[in-house]
């Protein structure tokens, strides 16, 4: 379960490649690597937040899904819902 965690904040990091800077996503896996999912989770969603990142719906629901599978509270990363059309 732990190696699953890991990989999955990993890979959603990597999807914001070139909408965040480098250097943030690169702290962000380091955090992960060292077993800090929540703090990498958590700055990432603040990020996106802070510059203006949009996630796209399919983004959001790996978003939703990891929060909820790392029990953290949904207003740490409910901000990033994509506008309803």
């Amino acid at each position: 379960m732990e190696n699953e965690i890991q990989r999955t904040i990993i890979s959603l990091i990597q999807r914001f490649r070139g909408r965040l800077a480098d250097e943030l996503l690169d702290d962000y896996q380091s955090t992960a690597e060292h077993g800090e999912w929540g703090v990498a989770f958590e700055n990432l969603c603040e990020q996106l937040f802070e510059f203006d990142v949009f996630p796209s719906e399919q983004e959001f629901q790996n978003i939703c899904e990891l929060g909820e599978s790392m029990k953290i509270d949904p207003q740490k990363w409910c901000f990033l819902a994509p506008p309803k059309s």
